[in-house]
């Protein structure tokens, strides 16, 4: 059932949530955003860096849970059945999700969401999680919130008027001082591509509870900036090394890397920058799973939809400057959903392509 902002807020106040947040940058500041309007006991859970979580993390959250109010799911863009299977393991307590990607919803009891942008965002107004949260509960910290959208956005992010007006309420000026944002978001980046559990596991606590400046602990953290060191060099090799095709003369470039690190949709986006008016498809395979990212679109839901009426877990976002479409697939299922990827874009080009 979908929530307005009200009911949301008056979901959360007084209640002890169980949080599952994403394990990036928009992911962990969602969740250090709820605590700061919830206060003390919050629990928060990252999952396994995967969108097809198996039964033992389900089994956590069943244990998580057993003592909290409810169960929020924050930036975490899922099939419907991981959301009916995180209502199953809640045992009876309402489970709430958070978000701002295009989706769609299991209609099962206990099961409720807010998301202003699951049909699609196209004026950019939402361009985060945790500005979702920030707009509908009126209290926030403006600079994790600034993090957040320059997380997910990046440069495009000085281009986006919601980023701006965080900025403006901060007293900064977008083109000057955004550098100390992406250098939050980068290390935040670093620490998910690096998959630094220990560190992503105890962020949300830290940042929310620990009586500490969220930038400057984010930037003090060596661990995050020897990972973005590694994660960077093998993003440059990933990159050089790629292996390049392309498709609809010329209008689609496909590119298959190798690394080390989950940098995929990183590089997926890096070039999509570098070929400006083509769209991009960029798979690789990440810890022995499937990845595709498919960037430089004029509109992604045509496409989300095609893949997902075709049977394949797609995910992503459709704003203003941000489109995006995601997949996560067996290792041995790769090849096939490139080549499904590819034949779908054919069959939409005249409405998700730029040129």
């Amino acid at each position: 059932m979908s929530l307005n902002r009200n009911s949301l807020a008056a979901l959360l106040a007084g209640g002890e949530p169980l949080v599952i947040h994403h394990w990036d940058a928009d992911g962990v500041t969602s969740a250090v955003t709820i605590a700061q309007f919830v206060g003390r006991g919050v629990s928060f859970l990252a999952p396994p860096f995967t969108y097809r979580p198996k039964a033992d993390f389900m089994n956590v959250v069943a244990g998580l849970s057993a003592d909290k109010d409810l169960v929020l799911v924050v930036d975490y863009n899922v099939q419907p059945e991981v959301y009916a299977s995180i209502v199953a393991a809640a045992a009876g307590k309402p489970v709430v999700v958070i978000d701002h990607h295009v989706s769609a919803y299991p209609r099962v009891a206990n099961f409720y969401y807010y998301n202003p942008a699951a049909e699609g965002d196209p004026m950019g107004l939402w361009p985060s999680a945790a500005h979702v949260i920030a707009d509908a509960l009126g209290f926030y910290d403006p600079m994790l919130i600034a993090v957040s959208i320059y997380g997910d956005l990046w440069e495009e992010a000085l281009n986006n008027r919601v980023y701006r007006a965080y900025m403006n309420e901060l007293g900064l000026d977008v083109e000057r001082d955004s550098g100390l944002i992406r250098e939050c978001a980068m290390q935040l980046w670093a620490s998910e591509a690096a998959r630094l559990t220990d560190v992503i596991g105890g962020l949300a606590y830290s940042l929310a509870y620990g009586g500490v400046d969220p930038c400057q602990a984010i930037l003090s953290d060596p661990r995050m900036t020897n990972a973005r060191e590694a994660v960077e060099a093998d993003m440059r090799r990933a990159i050089n090394d790629a292996e390049r095709g392309e498709a609809l003369g010329g209008r689609v470039m496909i590119y298959g890397i190798k690394a080390s690190y989950r940098v995929t949709g990183m590089i997926a986006r890096q070039l999509a920058r570098q070929n400006p008016g083509k769209a991009v498809v960029v798979y690789s395979l990440e810890g022995g799973v499937g990845k595709v990212y498919v960037r430089g679109l004029r509109d992604s839901r045509p496409l989300i939809e095609r893949l997902r009426s075709k049977g394949l877990s797609a995910g992503g976002k459709s704003q203003l400057g941000n489109n995006v479409v995601s997949l996560e697939v067996p290792q041995e299922s790769l090849d096939v959903t490139v080549k499904e990827v590819i034949r779908s874009m054919e069959e939409l080009a005249g409405s998700i392509l730029l040129a």
